[in-house]
Order: C-alpha cells, then structure tokens, then sequence
C-alpha cells in the first residue's frame, strides 16, 4: 500500500505537469514500483542564485547505502576543509644534532608524511596518473648542498595518522580494493611488482635512500619509524598537486585510496586526529553546518567500500547545488565528476550530443547502483541529481538512471514544474 501511495504522488496528473515533466515521473515510478529500496532527488537550478526547484523525487531523505558516490561527500568535506588549493607538503628534517661537515651530514634525518596521497617517484607517476612524481626532488637539495654523504639513520614518521591501514568496517578483501593507508605513503604503499608494502613508513625511508643515491648522496645507517622532532631545520621539502587536482585524480576512476587517505587528511588538519573516524566526524560537521547532511546519513568511511555508510539522495543534491552555487569550491567539486564516456561512465551516456552535458559519479557494490552529478539540458538549463538504489537489479538500476539523466539533457526536466517530495512512511 505504502508502494502505491508514494507512487500515485509521482504520477501527477500531465497536464499540470507538462508531458515532458510526466516522461520524468513516469521513468522514475516505472522503476520504482517494484523496486521501493530507492531514494531519488532532482533539481533544476537557477542561473541567476535563486532558489532551486524540486522536480523529481522518490524518498529523497531516505539513507541508502551510496557505494563510491561517497567519493563526492568526501572530495566536498575536504575541499570545504582545507581549500581546492591546498598543498600537501612532505618534509626531509634533521635531528635536533644533526650537523654538516664539509660534504657529510652527520646525524638522523626525518622523513615527515604530510598525508599527500600522490607522493610518488617520477616513474610511477607517470605510469599511475601521467604526472610528474615529486618524491625524488627530496634529495637533490642535499646535494646541492655539497652533501655527498648522510651518516645517521633515517627515521620515516607516519604520525600524522593513526597506524590504522584499512577502513572502518570493511569486509577482509578490501584490502586488495585499497593499499595500506599510511600520513607516509609513497607510489601508494605498492611495490615495484605491484604488491602491497608490508611496512608504508620502512617503505619510504627505503625509496629514500634510493632517491638519495640517485643523487649521488650515500646513507649509512639503518632505516626505521618515529617521530620528528616538532622544530627540527627542514632539509628539504616536497609538495602535492592541489586539492583541486587530486579529487580531479579520485573521481573519474573512482580512487579508493586518495578517497580513505583525503578523509584521514580532514580529521588530521582539522586538528581532531588523523583517523578514519575522525575525518567522518569532521566533514558531517562541516556539511551540517551548511544544511547539506541529513540526521540519517552515516559516514563509516571515505570510498563508499563500506555496506554500513548510508547517504540519501537530498544529501548529494544539497551538496552538488551548493557546490554549482559557490565556484570558490564548488568548481573543483563538479569538474572532478567524469563526463559520459570517461572513467567509470565510459560505456554510459556516450552519444556526443550529451556526453559532454553530464559529469556525474558512479556507485556500485553488490546490491548498490548509485549515481549523482549535474546534467546541463540542449537549452543550457542545469539540473543536480542523486538516484542511489539498493537493489541486485544492477542492469535495471543503470537503465532506469541513465534514462533519467539522458531525459534532462535533452529537455524533459526544462519546463517540468515542482513536486512535493514523497516520503516515507
């Protein structure tokens, strides 16, 4: 009964609503129907910063689980947290009595991890994203120094995170989903060959000594974990692309380790605690404070790998609407969406007359199809939209989306006129 009340208030009557307006509704009700595990939010928005219309809704405040639509809410938090221009910065420090010798620097150096998860050598960089990798660049400030030698340790200090290395409340074969997470991690916590690192921090002392030797600087001495001294001399320092660049890096592939690592990165800059639990704490808070989080989601980790996270689809659109709303962030938001035929959409809405007019996030874990971005109409009306479905008809779910979205960049949703949002019971 519950079924059909809700979708009797989407099958408003045509003529009230325009026909393309009830080719909409009819899309989402036919779906619907039979499948109820669904909340569906869209909105027309207003060039001019006016108040957005509500013009298709299914349970739009419902949490469901969001699979790595996530990735939005987190690339959100930590761009509203830190700045889309915000730099990770990875620091080479000496010991409080480490002191250079003509071309020998005797003592400990400290290699501090910043939380930069694209710390990398040139040739992973180029490899993994196309980029230039940074890490080597640690080491030629040494020897431009006249530095030939470092006798003394070197000591890799992962403190800025907690030494937890998955996420919350994962099932035990996500870690094939996701590296080690580490404040210390370089080419992703990966091994030459591809494997997993057993120890991030030991990791990167050793890519260290490498890049030192590279160089043309030896190191004598062992390589371990600790702590930096807090006022120690910086020897050398490298810095992350932007934040703007790195959820640019995440999205469109749907990155689980730049996603779990950006989380750490919120409750670690934020000063609460470089952990998953902490980082899911202060980026609830910093969308609640905006309106744009509703009581019933739950944040468990920043991918969406978790089945316990739950998101409704008024959450992302909230979001989405005040990320178009406010460029300063927002634009870092929605250009970091892939557009049909890239990343993730790479067999979705490839036809060249909307391809380019949808960017939007995918979501999928068994029994989860989940889909959020903005979509711009043939006529340049804007519309933000959040279709997440916990249902195993994962083919029925893509079509039933897909059609939704290729309905609005086509116009059906230019005219539509509001509705009130179903609700449940």
């Amino acid at each position: 009964m519950v079924v059909a009340v809700l979708a009797s208030l989407l099958a408003l009557a045509p003529a009230a609503l325009g026909a393309t307006g009830a080719t909409l509704r009819s899309a989402l009700a036919s779906w619907t129907s039979a499948h109820p595990e669904t909340s569906a939010l869209v909105w027309r928005l207003d060039p001019g910063g006016g108040e957005p219309v509500p013009i298709l809704s299914w349970r739009p405040e419902v949490a469901r689980a969001p699979a790595s639509v996530m990735k939005l809410v987190t690339a959100g938090g930590a761009l509203l947290a830190l700045g889309p221009d915000y730099q990770f910065r990875t620091r080479l420090v000496a010991g409080p009595g480490t002191a250079q010798r003509g071309a020998v620097l005797t003592g400990p150096v400290y290699l501090v991890g910043a939380g930069d998860p694209t710390l990398s050598t040139a040739a992973f960089a180029r490899a993994q994203w196309g980029m230039a990798g940074r890490f080597g660049k640690l080491a030629t400030p040494l020897r431009a120094r006249g530095i030939s030698l470092v006798r003394g340790p070197i000591v890799a200090d992962e403190s800025l995170f907690d030494s937890r290395r998955t996420g919350l409340e994962w099932k035990d074969s996500y870690r094939y989903e996701c590296p080690p997470l580490s404040a210390l991690a370089v080419n992703r916590n990966l091994t030459d060959s591809g494997g997993l690192v057993a120890s991030p921090p030991i990791a990167a002392g050793q890519r260290l000594r490498a890049a030192l030797r590279s160089a043309g600087v030896r190191q004598q001495g062992d390589v371990r974990s600790g702590r930096a001294p807090q006022n120690g001399a910086v020897l050398a320092e490298v810095l992350s692309p932007p934040l703007r660049e790195v959820v640019a890096l995440m999205n469109p592939s749907s990155d689980n380790f730049l996603a779990e690592t950006l989380r750490k990165d919120v409750g670690a800059y934020s000063g609460s605690g470089g952990s998953t639990a902490q980082g899911n704490a202060e980026t609830t808070e910093i969308l609640r404070q905006r309106g744009i989080m509703g009581l019933t989601d739950r944040l468990v980790d920043g991918s969406g790998l978790s089945r316990s996270n739950r998101l409704s689809a008024g959450t992302l659109v909230r979001l989405l609407a005040a990320a178009a709303a406010d460029p300063a962030w927002g634009d870092a938001l929605i250009r970091s969406m892939a557009h049909g035929g890239e990343g993730t959409l790479i067999r979705r809405f490839t036809d060249p007359a909307i391809s380019h007019r949808v960017r939007a996030k995918t979501g999928y874990i068994d029994g989860v199809a989940s889909l959020a971005g903005v979509v711009t109409s043939k006529s340049g009306t804007r519309f933000a939209f959040a279709i997440l479905i916990n249902d195993y008809d994962i083919g029925g779910a893509h079509d039933t989306q897909d059609r939704i979205v290729t309905l609005l960049a086509q116009g059906a949703g230019d005219t539509a006129g509001a509705v009130t949002a179903a609700r449940s019971r």
